[in-house]
């Protein structure tokens, strides 16, 4: 097999690599009508990568019931499950399924199979320490290449993978891509990766540690690319958020009776809907226009207060808020300085609002030294007046990326929405907090606090998870829609979120949608570029609307060209806890005082 030495450009370059990958995935699966786009970033990294991706592809189509797969894949991110996990771990499957054939068919396959995992493991070494399911696929490569040994539950499900080598059916993989994915998934396999765990050490041995691996990240970081899209998934990777201009993988398509059942999904999955139906049809018929033109709304206070707290999915929120609690209770005395600090912030910048301030006026107090005017000139404000601004005409809705994306860190950014409502619940300022996560046609807000309830409700936001997917463009419009119809003069929306709009699942109302494989639809899926541009959109209409709209980013720092898409220069990046009320006060500060 011959690599390529010489370096092309442009789309001769393209063009050869392309050929490269079509060639082999045709001659290993037999089926010259397979198309699977080559990822040129990732044969820069290294070719084996590429070439030994379409090898495993082209096997697994030749001997296994793709059309099965794609339909198990569809359903368990119906049921709940994350399509980003979903297709890194399937890959570990279907590898430990094909490797065996394709080295019967071709022996140079195994040194391929081996080239690749070792220049994975020091190419994408980042990649694979950012997520628990990162840390499983470094442990799976370091077992093939090395015959590694891990702790018990890594390997309990490393030796679960490799069981399925020699197994001639799908429904075998698929089985155990569902085990494995509760097993490492739900359980959180990885020892350590990046989260707030990490950001809050109070030794300065450990803050150090931090430190420089952060500065080690940040140098590989300057050549680290994104690995190619499992095209068995659908899922388009969500660390490539505007980095392509054209996604290359179609929407997730369920059929008829499956959307049909979202709705009771749904709501046995999130909560009751808390406001009339008449009222969300109204609310949906306004909003669910244009790009989000197929969508609906279901706006919820949360599984524990409406139908179905008593289920598993009640038990798992309220394991949840307990992790979130005990992330509050490590660092209490962190989080109660950020707190205080910020409300101080708060109480400052609007105690100048409730100065006086004197401004001439047509009737008042005179002014002696103007009385000249009297048959000069038309200037009739000869007298002056003493005004004194209300301090309470703000109200703040906080609306919180509630994805799958964030569910490594939930604790973290649970954390921080708390922060936010209480500071300003002692600075007296109206506000609500809301989460939200798009599943099939339905895009979901979770009311953890509404405008006028009391502070002790507060601490609902510790019920935060995430779940699905997100379609951030929508969610932003809702919030807004209810944002406008409060009776203060001035508004600001503060949106934590990765800068990852993604939304890759829909209902059998979009018709031209379809499942990975089939033919591709003309209708852009709501992700990468397409789905960034819409949501800087929403937010620059909220901004003509004379509401302030600030960026609070919770995620990871390859995102932030994202986030700065969507926000402009009205965002705030956290790096530590520590300096959070420092950063997001001078923020709203600002929004404040311009707003005088």
């Amino acid at each position: 097999m011959c690599l390529m030495n010489e370096r092309k450009t442009g789309e001769n370059r393209t063009a050869d690599i392309q050929g490269r990958v079509e060639n082999l995935l045709w001659a290993v699966s037999g089926d010259y009508g397979l198309d699977m786009p080559a990822d040129v970033r990732a044969w820069e990294k290294s070719p084996y990568i590429p070439l030994y991706e379409a090898v495993s592809q082209g096997i697994f189509r030749k001997y296994y019931d793709t059309g099965k797969y794609r339909t198990f894949f569809a359903e368990k991110v119906y049921q709940g499950m994350i399509p980003s996990v979903l297709e890194a771990l399937g890959r570990l499957c279907i590898d430990s399924a094909v490797w065996k054939k394709a080295v019967r068919e071709r022996p140079g396959v195994e040194n391929l199979r081996k080239a690749a995992f070792r220049e994975t493991l020091e190419k994408d070494s980042l990649r694979l320490t950012h997520t628990d399911w990162g840390y499983l696929e470094q442990c799976y490569l370091r077992k093939i290449l090395y015959g590694e040994k891990f702790q018990e539950r890594p390997e309990q499900i490393l030796e679960r993978i490799t069981a399925i080598e020699d197994t001639d059916s799908v429904e075998d993989i698929c089985r155990c891509l569902e085990d494995i994915y509760w097993e490492a998934y739900e359980n959180r396999l990885a020892e350590n990766f990046k989260g707030l765990d990490r950001e809050v050490k109070s030794s300065d041995q450990d803050r150090k540690e931090y430190t420089d691996k952060e500065k080690a990240q940040e140098e590989e970081r300057e050549a680290e690319e994104e690995a190619p899209v499992n095209i068995f998934s659908g899922h388009v990777d969500p660390q490539d958020n505007g980095r392509r201009e054209k996604p290359r993988s179609s929407m997730i398509f369920l059929d008829r009776e499956s959307s049909d059942k979202m709705e009771e999904y749904i709501i046995r999955s999130y909560g009751e809907s808390c406001i009339p139906a008449r009222a969300l049809r109204e609310l949906q018929q306004q909003i669910c226009t244009g790009t989000h033109k197929d969508c609906r709304l279901h706006i919820t206070r949360g599984i524990l207060h409406g139908y179905g707290k008593e289920g598993a999915r009640g038990e798992y929120v309220k394991k949840v808020r307990g992790e979130n609690l005990r992330m509050l209770e490590s660092t209490r005395l962190i989080a109660r300085q950020n707190i205080q600090t910020l409300a101080n912030t708060l109480k400052r910048a609007l105690l100048t609002r409730s100065e006086k301030e004197i401004l001439s006026s047509e009737y008042g107090r005179i002014q002696v030294n103007k009385l000249w005017n009297l048959g000069r000139t038309r200037n009739r404000k000869l007298f002056s007046r003493e005004i004194r601004r209300e301090d309470t005409d703000f109200a703040v809705e906080i609306l919180i990326d509630a994805s799958g994306s964030q569910q490594g860190r939930q604790s973290q950014v649970a954390l921080q929405g708390y922060i936010l409502s209480a500071a300003l619940s002692i600075a007296g300022i109206p506000h609500q907090v809301a989460g939200f996560c798009t599943l099939g046609a339905y895009t979901v807000l979770t009311l953890f606090r509404d405008f006028d309830e009391d502070r002790e409700l507060d601490q609902r936001i510790f019920e935060f998870y995430g779940s699905a997917n997100n379609r951030d463009g929508l969610a932003v419009k809702a919030a807004a829609a209810g944002l406008v119809q409060r009776r203060e003069e001035n508004k600001i929306l503060i949106l934590l979120s990765d800068g990852r709009p993604n939304d890759i699942m829909a209902g059998s109302q979009n018709p031209g949608y379809t499942l990975p494989g089939a033919k591709k639809s003309e209708k852009e899926p709501y992700c990468l570029d397409f789905a960034l541009r819409d949501t800087a959109g929403e937010v620059r209409k909220l901004r003509n609307r004379k509401i302030a709209v600030l960026g609070v980013f919770a995620g990871e720092e390859e995102d932030l060209a994202a986030e700065k898409k969507i926000f402009g220069k009205d965002f705030a990046y956290i790096r530590d806890l520590s300096g959070f009320s420092n950063v997001v006060g001078r923020y709203l500060k600002k929004q404040i005082t311009e707003l005088l």
